[in-house]
């Protein structure tokens, strides 16, 4: 298995927020994009640009959004449209509350898979 990561760090207001993307290749095709921080207006691109990488040369896709604070929602229909890119191939891993509420409004909570079997593979929920 091997990991790529794409870095992008920013400054908030008030506090430092680090958004990140790492990337998880393995042998089976099943590949995880994982994402920390904050994915707003200005990390939509980076966001959109490493999930349709992956999609492209993947034969599943896991998103884990367990370590994300904020979804913009653009961000959200980024996800939506890249299922009907590519259909069958994505899912969402443990999203938090607040990512969760937002995937809900736009109809995308069939993308859910809540835990992870040894090997990083995810159970639906």
């Amino acid at each position: 298995m091997s990991t790529s990561t794409a870095t992008l760090e920013r400054s908030l207001r008030d506090d430092e927020s680090v958004f990140r993307v790492e990337t998880v290749v393995r042998p089976d095709g099943h590949n995880t994009l994982r994402v920390f921080g904050e994915l707003d207006m200005s990390t939509r691109a980076e966001f959109v640009h490493s999930l349709d990488r992956l999609a492209d040369t993947s034969d599943r896709v896991s998103i884990d959004l367990s370590e994300v604070s904020f979804m913009y929602s653009g961000v959200a229909t980024a996800i939506v449209d890249a299922t009907y890119v590519h259909p069958g191939k994505i899912a969402v891993l443990a999203p938090a509350r607040s990512v969760r509420m937002v995937l809900d409004v736009l109809g995308a909570g069939g993308l859910f898979v809540d835990t992870f079997r040894s090997g990083n593979e995810p159970v639906s929920r």
